[in-house]
């Protein structure tokens, strides 16, 4: 099913409908009980929600679209993938959100794998049951999101854009699925945009266009009374997205290849009241942090207890600088820290 968004650049925009998988092997035994969502003071459906990029989460297994250093490398197989698989777990298992989004993941069969290592191990109420996973043919990495409550049929925007002078690169469609808790409903916008490589100006046009997409999917779920959680890498800062005096942010809308002025007002919780901003960032690159990955949020949701996760050894514990994973050396975790938050809704 094909889907016109938005008509800027000439471009396709191509949803495509997937359904979703049970993790297999982690189903709760006889007598279990499956996740209960917690509720807020106002009755509102309450769970805790996460994105982490995990740097190049590739398995042991050579289908060819690997980066050439997973293909070429002497020491990546099995048992690097396995360690780097008990090393993923365990901070999964210490962040404990209910709903986790992680990028670049290779396959959904990494989901299968983090799903039942931590299926035995800890409260059965805490098994994420559900997953999701999306990539584009021939891609590299994509998105996927494990949950311990239900998640219902995903949607897949993807572009497919054939004005311009070059090529579309390679990029991560946006995945939205919704997820169930506590007899309610929150539309979940998975993003990992286009990144900076290649040039951040030559670039920035692709990531305007995600932006686009986005923005366009948020109208219209927001037109239909939808609570809804954006998360993600976006590959752009907070503070370079077009951020309002009440710090909301606008998500630009596109016609004719020109970003208009209006958008669509989405909420951000790495500003806090007085305007400043949380820190540390997400990103930490040639001596400075950034703010690249974020979480949105619109309609009845609220945010609270928002933070990037510096409480676990994926980061140096005294200056919270990711612990980037090495293919060489084996150690590290990713060069992205953690961001969590609670979500009302």
């Amino acid at each position: 099913m094909k889907e016109p968004l938005i008509k800027a650049f000439a471009l396709i925009i191509a949803t495509v409908l997937f359904l979703l998988f049970s993790c297999k092997g982690i189903e709760s035994g006889e007598g279990d009980e499956p996740a209960a969502a917690a509720t807020s003071a106002e009755g509102l459906a309450e769970l805790k929600a996460a994105t982490w990029n995990v740097q190049t989460f590739f398995d042991a297994v050579n289908d060819g679209t690997e980066y050439t250093d997973f293909q070429k490398s002497k020491t990546w197989g099995t048992a690097a993938y396995t360690e780097r698989l008990v090393r993923l777990c365990a901070s999964i298992r210490s962040i404990d959100a209910d709903v986790i989004a992680l990028e670049e993941i290779e396959k959904q069969e990494i989901l299968y794998d983090i799903s039942n290592f931590l299926a035995g191990e800890w409260n059965p109420r805490k098994n994420y049951t559900y997953a999701s996973f999306s990539r584009e043919d021939g891609a590299s990495i994509g998105i996927g999101v494990l949950s311990r409550f239900p998640l219902g049929q995903i949607t897949v925007h993807s572009l497919d854009v054939r004005s311009e002078p070059e090529k579309m690169p390679s990029m991560r469609p946006i995945m939205e699925v919704p997820v169930y808790a506590g007899g309610r409903e929150l539309v979940l916008f998975l993003n990992h945009w286009k990144s900076k490589s290649g040039g951040e100006e030559e670039t920035e046009k692709w990531r305007n266009m995600e932006e686009g997409v986005l923005s366009a999917c948020v109208e219209r779920s927001l037109g239909q009374n939808k609570n809804l959680l954006i998360m993600g890498d976006f590959n752009r800062d907070i503070r370079d997205f077009t951020v309002q005096e009440d710090n909301t942010v606008l998500l630009r809308k596109f016609s004719e290849g020109m970003i208009l002025p209006q958008g669509i007002k989405v909420s951000c919780p790495w500003f806090k009241e007085d305007g400043k901003l949380v820190r540390p960032g997400s990103y930490y690159y040639q001596d400075s942090w950034s703010r690249i990955d974020n979480i949105f949020y619109g309609g009845n949701t609220k945010v609270v207890n928002f933070m990037p996760e510096t409480r676990g050894p994926w980061c140096d514990s005294s200056t919270q600088i990711p612990e980037r994973y090495s293919i060489w050396s084996g150690t590290g975790y990713s060069d992205h820290l953690p961001l969590s938050c609670t979500v009302c809704f």
